[in-house]
């Protein structure tokens, strides 16, 4: 008896090269928009208030945050890169079985299927 593999959900290898060169641009935009931060200067006031002083402080924690968010959008998308050069993109990282095409379209750097991934936010909150 042969058993026929679902292969719906299974990228094909143009699919994949067209969300290979959309992480490539998602990898310059995220960036591009971290050398942006780390461009911007933070003027530190000569004589500061305490409105001031809380200000300053919240423009840097914004600015941390977003620099955060680019390393991380960055290693995410070098992550699904070597996925890719591995032939192992667009496999759930938990059950190893096919993540789906949707899924790795709106989400091309998904590391889990939807099931997985609900399984996992469900035990971490």
């Amino acid at each position: 008896m042969v058993i026929k593999k679902d292969t719906k959900d299974v990228l094909t290898p143009a699919e994949i090269k067209e969300i290979k060169k959309h992480l490539l641009e998602l990898k310059e935009d995220a960036a591009r928009r971290l050398q942006n931060t780390k461009s911007m200067d933070m003027p530190e006031a000569e004589v500061g208030d305490p409105i001031d002083d809380a200000s300053k402080s919240l423009d840097k924690e914004i600015l941390f945050e977003l620099t955060s968010n680019a390393h991380n959008t960055i290693e995410q998308i070098e992550a699904a890169l070597r996925k890719m050069d591995k032939g192992i993109y667009g496999t759930c990282e938990y059950c190893r079985k096919p993540i789906g095409k949707k899924r790795m379209k709106a989400l091309p750097f998904a590391r889990y299927c939807i099931n997985c991934q609900h399984i996992n936010e469900h035990h971490r909150g």
